[in-house]
Order: structure tokens, then sequence, then C-alpha cells
């Protein structure tokens, strides 16, 4: 994905600078995690992986969405090191999401794969299914947006869209498609966003979550980027600037350094680490209940 950096200085002047915050009071939970390895469907990778606590009742759902370029990836990306352990200590249900691939699918149905899995999600037991937060990397930081902007994917799956409370996005591969597709030279634009996207620039525009903004949009936004991502920067900060210019609470940029484009997704729920600090502190802010003391 870094070769789509050439066309940053185009877009650089839009990134919004952030400081990394100080996370929120964690409210532990005890007790072991339960790990429950489900399918949301009948087709080869409509499955998933729930994590829940014993002892945490029924919490908010967090689902990750991993990356690949919409043709590659794992749902245990998300289940990798400390994650699952980190939010399920926190008090959440937390779910790793499989989706079929482009090119056997298109980028629409991977949409509704995911609907249909968070519809699933909901029915499960320990989970919260009207607090919903999506987390997604890279083409699934992609996905998540999409999600985050235009209903008629969760609503599809009936799946109430005012259920999403909050989307983080870490370095996210493109928010605004049709700049990324004019450079048609770089060789991650053929071999990913091509394949995923086509060539009709009407349907550009209709995948491109920044130009979904200002309908109904999920209310709370962190957008987490390689300090040396430039482009997911820039673009960041038009899709933060917008989310605020239609009424979001929060949408923020947060460059995170001496990570890659890699470790900022793998290094989440580690002790210490940056981007789980303002991942904590953003939740703390969009479901302040969370916060409350509680005992197991």
């Amino acid at each position: 994905m870094r070769a789509m950096l050439g066309l940053s200085a185009l877009l650089l002047a839009a990134a919004t600078p952030a400081i990394v915050e100080q996370t929120g009071p964690h409210i532990l939970v005890a007790g072991p995690i339960v790990v429950q390895s489900l399918t949301y469907g009948p087709e080869p990778r409509q499955g998933l992986e729930l994590f829940t606590r014993e002892r945490a009742g029924r919490g908010p759902l967090i689902v990750y969405l991993h990356g690949g370029g919409w043709s590659a990836g794992s749902p245990r990306d998300g289940a990798r090191g400390a994650q699952a352990e980190h939010w399920t200590s926190l008090g959440y249900a937390y779910a790793t999401v499989a989706y079929r691939y482009v090119p056997i699918v298109t980028a629409e149905e991977q949409l509704r794969d995911i609907a249909k899995a968070i519809a699933f999600l909901r029915r499960q037991r320990g989970v919260d299914g009207r607090r919903i937060i999506l987390i997604g990397h890279s083409s699934g930081a992609t996905m998540a947006a999409q999600l985050g902007t235009d209903p008629q994917w969760l609503e599809g799956a009936r799946v109430p869209f005012a259920d999403l409370k909050a989307v983080v996005l870490l370095d996210p591969s493109v928010l605004d498609i049709a700049p990324l597709m004019a450079a048609a030279e770089a060789p991650a634009v053929e071999r990913y966003f091509r394949p995923a996207f086509g060539d009709d620039p009407v349907r550009w525009s209709q995948l491109s979550p920044i130009k979904q903004v200002g309908a109904r949009d999920a209310p709370a936004w962190a957008i987490l980027t390689d300090a040396n991502n430039v482009f997911a920067a820039a673009q960041g900060g038009d899709f933060a600037a917008a989310l605020i210019g239609a009424g979001a609470k929060e949408a923020r940029v947060t460059p995170i350094p001496d990570t890659s484009h890699m470790q900022l997704n793998n290094q989440i729920g580690q002790t210490d680490d940056r981007a789980t600090a303002a991942i904590d502190a953003f939740l703390a802010r969009a479901l302040p209940e969370m916060q409350r003391p509680r005992f197991r």
C-alpha cells in the first residue's frame, strides 16, 4: 500500500495533527476468556471468532476487520498478541470477522458479509448488540469507514445504524478512491484497488467513505496512522474534517510515531503501546458508561 505515497504531496496539507492521549481508567474484568469459533453463513470464509469473559456480562461489541487488500489477510490478525486479552479485560465482547475475497466476490458483497456477521454477533451470549464499535486495519479500515458512513450495509442486514457508536481506523488504505485511481502507474493500484473498485467513477464515488459523509454517519471516529504514512494521514484529515462538518461528535487523526503499517495493528493491546492508549481514551469518551467502577 505504500506505493501510494507519491500522491501524498497533493493532500498533505489536509492532515490533522493530534497528540496521543493517555488511556482512560481501565476497568479490569477478571476470569478466563471464552473463545468461540462460529460461522455466520454457508460459504467459505463466512466465519468469525468471538472472545468474551465469563464474568463480564453483556459488553459492547468490538468488531475487528482485517486488512489484506480485499484479496488476502486473516481475521487472526486481530486476535494475535494482546488484542483479545486487552479488550475483554475492559468489559467488551470482541470479535474478529472473516469475509470472502475479491475477485470471488465484489467489494460490495464483502460489506454485506461483514454486516451479516455483525447481525449474527448481536444475538450471541455476552454481547450487547446495541453498542457496536468497528476497528479496521488497512483495507479493513476502509471497510469500517464504508460501513460507518453508508447505513445501507448494516440496515440491509437488519442492524439498526444507530447501534454503531464508534469507529476506529488503523492506517486506512483509502477514504477517497478517485484521486488514488488516477495514479494508474502505481503497482498497488493494479494489484489491489482496481480489482476491488473497477474502472467506473460512479462506483468509486459510491464506495468512497468521504463521498458518503453527511447523511447519517457514526457519531465518533478515531483515525490512527503510521506517522510516516502521509497519504493515510492526508486522506484521514480530509475525512475527519468532513465528518466534523457534518455533525460528528468527534473525528480526529492521530499519527503514531516509531511504528509501521503492520506494527500499528499488531501491537494493539500491548502495555505502553501509544495506539492502544489513544484508542482507550477515545472509547472512554465515546462510551463513558464503560468507565463506571464495576466489581467482578
